[in-house]
């Protein structure tokens, strides 16, 4: 499409998987666009992974409070914006590109909650018209990507900017330190809890891996998650010991990267600590249920998502399990299989 907007807002407003795997679209927007205004429109929650990202001229922090909503039109109709790009495909930011007074609103022309007929121009994905959304087997990077191919954009190789500064960097050397990290030892991030029950590797299970992967020597879990999470760092603690670097609620969102470039591995549920993981390279295994790796599994090469190979129903893309045989797609996996790839590729890391 030939047009040259000069004021561009990006609607993607969560969540942080989403979020990350949005950067390469807008990093390929701004190649194309050099001199345009670029701004994103992000929840207040996940503000903070897009602060200071080159590629952006302002980050739109919102709270999608029912008394804010008008607001945040408000806001966004304020900075007259000659041209919206929904990322978000649902009928709330939907209707937040219709509003904005945008001339041209772009989104996907399979969005959901009837999103797409608050766009101008919709853009169809490959393979879109054989499955539900939730089931389709591209990739979310490849579908954010094919938005910015529609302005002309050219997309490999896909940049994924996260953020890294000083004083994060000072914060994470010192929770190190304090947890008596040596320079030989090699670390390992575990994610052992996701936000939806339904994705959810069983923890024992996860337990059961970090304790077998520390026998060998020099080798550290470094535990993560929200501070809702302390009682699972317990658990960890009395099966690891001093092999136990216990990181639970002490890092900020944007620290997450600069953690990730100090480990040789990340094992984890889906959820979006593993594509933080994947942008910075480092090597993922991820298990999965319900959801479909292959829309939503850690992007690149190198990494493996651990899946049931027996049971029939997976991937359902459904956040409530109907199976008589409650998460069978996740009791499937063995602690025995994940040890096995774990050792794989840690040793060829």
């Amino acid at each position: 499409m030939t047009v040259q907007p000069k004021n561009l807002l990006i609607i993607k407003p969560s969540s942080l998987g989403d979020i990350i795997h949005a950067l390469p679209a807008v990093s390929a927007l701004r190649r194309t666009f050099p001199h345009a205004r670029i701004s994103w429109l992000v929840k207040s929650e996940w503000a903070e992974i897009l602060e200071g990202h080159p590629d952006l001229s302002e980050v739109i922090s919102v709270d999608f409070r029912v008394r804010s909503w008008w607001e945040i039109i408000s806001r966004v109709r304020a900075r007259a914006f000659d041209c919206v790009v929904d990322l978000q495909g649902l009928l709330r930011s939907g209707l937040i590109a219709a509003l904005s007074g945008a001339s041209l609103r772009v989104g996907f022309a399979r969005g959901r909650e009837g999103s797409p007929w608050c766009y101008t121009h919709r853009v169809p994905l490959p393979g879109a018209d054989d499955a539900p959304w939730r089931l389709l087997d591209i990739h979310a990077v490849d579908r954010n990507l094919e938005v910015a191919k529609f302005f002309g954009a050219l997309t490999d190789p896909p940049q994924f900017w996260l953020p890294r500064w000083d004083e994060d960097r000072a914060v994470i050397k010192q929770l190190f330190a304090e947890a008596g990290v040596e320079p030989h030892d090699r670390l390992i991030a575990m994610v052992p809890v996701s936000r939806r029950t339904v994705k959810n590797w069983p923890v024992e299970r996860f337990v059961a891996v970090a304790a077998s992967l520390v026998e060998q020597r020099n080798r550290k879990i470094v535990l993560l998650g929200s501070p809702r999470d302390h009682p699972i760092g317990r658990r960890f603690s009395n099966a690891l010991g001093t092999a136990l670097i216990n990181l639970i609620g002490k890092t900020r969102i944007r620290q997450l990267s600069l953690v990730f470039d100090n480990v040789r591995l990340c094992l984890a549920n889906d959820s979006g600590p593993i594509h933080v993981a994947a942008a910075c390279r480092v090597p993922v295994i991820a298990c999965f249920g319900p959801t479909n790796p292959k829309a939503t599994g850690p992007y690149g090469t190198g990494h493996v998502s651990m899946v049931s190979r027996t049971t029939a129903c997976r991937p359902c893309g459904l956040r409530t399990c109907r199976n008589p045989h409650h998460l069978e797609c996740l009791e499937s996996i063995s602690v025995e299989d994940v040890v096995r790839q774990a050792e794989r590729m840690l040793a060829t890391s």
